[in-house]
């Protein structure tokens, strides 16, 4: 079977719903939060569609993009989902909910196509198809676990469309917890297929959920090797700007003072 292509998106929302103005990239990363409850006000239609089309923009190993996706809206399939969910209420309430999942193996079954659809659009050569082939078929059979493989490229989807929702007002709730084999059954996945993680998308009952923290940046990361926490020569957690201001001219002045 011929696996269809597109382009980058062109056509998509400019504002948000309300008219108000999409929230830049660092405003949605510091205002997404899990929502726990959804009011019933439904997901308008052109909204999702770009939701689902900037996932589909996401970065993937070789560009396979192994995931997959089924949107659920219709009443009585969240109930089922719900049930398959562990009876999570927001499976219910939110009008919108993403079965993520992908299918181990499937990657075989359109790399070529994934390859010479590269070539025509100016990645390489043709005669370098064989070569990428062999490399990414290596990768993917001696390499790496399919299982990892795919829920590590599913969730930069899964993740995009966080972030996509979030610009656009809308709220998300990412979900682990759920039965997989329940989730396959009821909406008729492969056997051989992944589900990887659900995400409620709708409106969110207020207030939202406050602002938990973050480990500061020397809990988390180690400057050139593990053991050599990080530090940051910017304004650190608990530090007003003044004290970083003080701290900048402190370092300035001092190399200059006679000893």
């Amino acid at each position: 079977m011929k696996t269809i292509f597109q382009d980058k998106p062109a056509l998509f929302p400019e504002k948000c719903a309300d008219g108000r103005a999409i929230k830049p990239i660092t405003q949605v990363l510091l205002d997404r939060r899990a929502t726990s409850h959804f009011k019933p006000d439904p997901v308008p239609e052109e909204y999702l569609e770009a939701i689902l089309e900037f996932a589909t923009q996401a970065p993937s190993g070789f560009n396979l993009q192994p995931w997959r996706f089924v949107v659920v809206r219709e009443k009585a399939n969240r109930a089922r989902l719900q049930k398959a969910a562990f009876n999570q209420e927001k499976v219910g309430e939110a009008p919108v909910n993403i079965i993520a999942f992908a299918i181990k193996d499937d990657w075989k079954n359109y790399i070529d196509q994934v390859f010479h659809e590269g070539v025509r659009r100016g990645y390489g050569k043709p005669e370098m198809i064989p070569g990428l082939k062999k490399m990414a078929s290596d990768f993917l059979e001696k390499g790496i676990p399919q299982q990892t493989w795919v829920n590590r490229h599913t969730m930069i989807a899964v993740t995009t469309m966080m972030l996509v929702a979030e610009a656009y007002g809308l709220d998300t709730a990412p979900m682990e917890g759920f039965d997989p084999q329940a989730v396959g059954r009821e909406f008729g996945l492969p056997q051989n297929a992944e589900v990887i993680a659900l995400l409620a998308i709708g409106y969110g009952q207020t207030p939202d959920k406050p602002y938990g923290g973050r480990f500061a940046l020397s809990e988390i990361i180690h400057d050139e090797h593990f053991g050599h926490p990080w530090s940051s020569h910017a304004k650190s957690a608990g530090q007003t700007s003044e004290n970083t201001f003080e701290e900048i001219e402190r370092r300035i002045i001092e190399p200059l003072q006679p000893a």
